[in-house]
């Protein structure tokens, strides 16, 4: 009997050992994002690259970052409203988001997060944590479980599951959405070599090629006119030919419209370039991205009042 019961021990024992010696450890997604971190460093030559530590608790983030310009302006706070670009490169390579023209934020500072704006939170610290000030920018790695985690996303972005990102942030210094868009739109203009331009109070470009002889137009009034419309890269969105001219009452047009026609008469012809205020603002049209600068050439055919 006492064999018996030494050899059911020993057996117990055996398969223990054996069930112990096959268990397997598995890494934490936060240790396969710190090695994937570390190994993106090294790949791409990132020297600069320091890990954020909390202030409270002195805990480290997983969140490295480079201060590329460090803020001269106000501090930032979470009850601010600020404006800023940013650019977003998931590790892979495969999704990336350059046009800082096009990707912005202008809201509360504590709004900047995944559940309110669809950013990462990580952006917020980077503003409120690091760099602090207005007119900074900033290089983020981002490790996958505090960007899109597992599932990835399809909103802003299109972002693959347990991505890591690299982001850039720049904390414009200025106070109005009227002089955040003037910074692109002049930007398209000096890059162009546009010459000859007038600007009006509400921002918008605009040069007279023709000043017209004909009717006098109003809001009100209904125009027919022909036209080409281009993005900032020179993609034509739109257009409207003499064989099929575009119609409409101005005061239902782009604003840009109804207030640019108004400076010319019928058989006019003017050039406006358009901040996205003025044109379709961060509402993605067909053909046109969220945010876009518009560049028109419109010749006035016809004024009814």
């Amino acid at each position: 009997m006492k064999n018996n019961i030494a050899k059911c021990a020993f057996a117990g024992i055996l398969l223990l050992t054996v069930f112990s010696a096959c268990k397997k450890e598995y890494a934490t997604i936060q240790q396969e994002d710190s090695a994937g971190i570390a190994n993106y460093i090294q790949t791409n030559n990132l020297a600069g690259m320091t890990e954020y530590t909390t202030s409270e608790g002195n805990t480290k983030s997983g969140i490295f970052y480079q201060v590329l310009e460090p803020g001269t302006g106000a501090v930032v706070n979470n009850t601010d409203i600020v404006y800023l670009t940013y650019t977003v490169k998931s590790f892979d390579g495969v999704s990336v988001y350059t046009e800082e023209n096009l990707y912005r934020y202008i809201s509360y500072l504590g709004y900047l997060d995944k559940t309110t704006s669809g950013l990462p939170t990580a952006f917020r610290t980077a503003v409120r944590d690091i760099l602090k000030k207005k007119g900074g920018k900033i290089r983020l790695l981002i490790p996958s479980n505090q960007a899109y985690g597992v599932g990835g996303t399809n909103s802003i972005f299109k972002i693959a599951g347990n991505q890591s990102l690299d982001c850039t942030i720049t904390l414009y210094d200025v106070d109005s959405k009227q002089s955040f868009e003037d910074i692109f739109v002049q930007k398209y203009i000096t890059a162009s070599a546009i010459t000859g331009l007038t600007k009006t109070a509400s921002g918008l470009y605009y040069q007279i090629i023709a000043p017209g002889t004909g009717t006098e137009v109003f809001p009100y009034s209904n125009i027919s006119a022909v036209f080409t419309g281009k993005l900032t890269d020179g993609t034509v969105f739109d257009e409207a030919l003499t064989a099929t001219p575009f119609s409409a009452i101005l005061s239902d047009v782009i604003p840009s419209w109804t207030e640019g026609l108004q400076l010319i008469k019928k058989g006019g012809k003017i050039r406006l370039i358009v901040p996205p205020t003025l044109g379709y603002g961060s509402t993605a049209k067909t053909g046109i991205p969220p945010n876009s600068i518009l560049d028109f050439n419109i010749e006035l055919l016809d004024v009814t009042n």
